[in-house]
C-alpha cells in the first residue's frame, strides 16, 4: 500500500516523487522503474524518500528524464538502476550526476543469461529481464539492503523489512517449481521477449515473436519461423502484454489456431492496477495461473 500511494503521486512523464526540499531529512532513493522501486519500498519502507523515474503504465525502454528530473535526481543519494542498455537514457543522466549521488547497477546482483536465438534470426545478447525469477529479486533486494544500511536510522527494521519480502519472493519461487511439473505443452509462446527467466524457472522453453526490446518488430520470415515451431508443439495459447501492440500475437495464433492471453512482465504495471493494490507478487501468482492454464498443465 505504501509503494502504491508513493506511485498515485505522479501524475506524468515530468514528475519525481519527493525530494530533499521535503521537511524531513529521510534520505532520497531513485529507482529507475518499478520492479526496483517496490524492492526499495518494501526493504526501506517509510524511512526513505522514494524517487522513481519511469512513470506506472510506461514502457521503461523509452524512458526520457527531463531537465528538472535531472536536478531533483541529482539530489537522491542513492540511484538504483538496470545497466547493459536496458534504459540508455537513464543510464546517460546518470553517468552525469555528481559524485554525491551513489550509482548502483543492481543487474550486477543478478544471475544474468544470454538470449539464444531458436531459429536464425540472430537474436543474441543478455536478457536484462532479470527480476521475472523472484530468486533475482531476492538477490537485488539483499544489495539493496546492503547499499543503504549505513542511511538509515533502523538496521533491524531494515533486516525484517528484508527477511519477510524475500519469504513472499521464496513463496512465488517455489510454486514456479511445483505449478509446472506436469503440463501437456512446455513452450511458452509471447509477444515480446520479456519472460526468458520466467520459463527458466518454470522449466519451460520460449518462442517469442519480438526481442529483448519491443519496439522491434519481426519480419515476414520470422514470423512464419514462430508459427511453424508453435504449430509443430501444438501451442494453444499465444500471450501478448496488454500495454504493446497484440498484432503479432494475433497473427501467430491465427495461423495456428490459438487463442491469445494477456500476461505482465511487471515493468510496465500500470496506475490503475498500482491503485487497485497490484503488487510483483500478486502479478507474479496471476502470470502463473496463466501460464499453467495456457500450457495444460495439471
Amino acid at each position: 500500500m505504501a509503494l502504491s500511494l508513493v506511485v498515485t503521486a505522479c501524475s506524468g512523464p515530468g514528475n519525481l516523487f519527493g525530494s530533499k526540499k521535503a521537511p524531513d531529512n529521510r534520505p532520497v532513493i531513485a529507482a529507475s522503474f518499478y520492479p526496483i522501486a517496490e524492492i526499495v519500498q518494501r526493504v526501506a519502507g517509510d524511512d526513505v524518500q522514494l524517487l522513481q523515474l519511469n512513470p506506472a503504465g510506461k514502457e521503461p525502454h523509452e524512458t526520457d528524464l527531463s531537465a528538472q528530473q535531472l536536478v531533483e535526481l541529482s539530489k537522491a543519494d542513492v540511484v538504483f538502476y538496470l545497466g547493459d542498455g536496458f534504459q540508455p537514457s537513464v543510464e546517460k543522466a546518470i553517468k552525469s550526476l555528481p559524485t554525491s549521488v551513489k550509482a548502483i547497477d543492481v543487474l550486477k546482483s543478478a544471475d544474468v543469461v544470454r538470449v539464444s536465438p531458436f531459429d536464425d534470426t540472430n537474436r543474441f545478447g543478455n536478457d536484462p529481464h532479470v527480476w521475472l525469477d523472484p530468486a533475482n529479486m531476492t538477490k537485488i533486494a539483499m544489495a539493496v539492503s546492503d547499499s543503504i544500511t549505513s542511511l538509515l536510522p533502523n538496521a533491524s527494521a531494515l533486516a525484517q523489512r528484508l527477511s519477510d519480502y524475500s519469504d513472499e519472493l521464496d513463496s512465488v519461487g517455489t510454486l514456479m517449481d511445483t505449478r509446472f511439473a506436469s503440463c501437456e505443452r512446455r513452450e511458452l509462446v509471447t509477444a515480446h521477449d520479456a519472460f526468458g527467466y520466467f520459463a527458466q524457472r518454470a522449466g519451460l522453453t520460449t518462442i517469442a515473436i519480438s526481442g529483448i526490446d519491443p519496439s522491434t518488430e519481426p519480419s515476414a520470415k520470422e514470423l512464419e519461423a514462430i508459427a511453424k515451431i508453435a504449430r509443430e508443439n501444438n501451442v494453444a495459447t499465444v500471450f501478448f502484454e496488454e500495454i504493446l501492440p497484440k498484432e503479432f500475437a494475433d497473427t501467430v495464433a491465427k495461423a495456428i489456431g490459438a487463442n491469445t492471453d494477456s500476461i505482465n512482465a511487471v515493468e510496465t504495471i500500470s496506475q490503475d492496477d498500482l491503485v487497485a493494490g497490484a503488487t510483483y507478487i500478486s502479478i507474479m501468482k496471476e502470470n502463473i495461473t496463466k501460464v499453467a492454464a495456457g500450457l495444460g498443465c495439471k
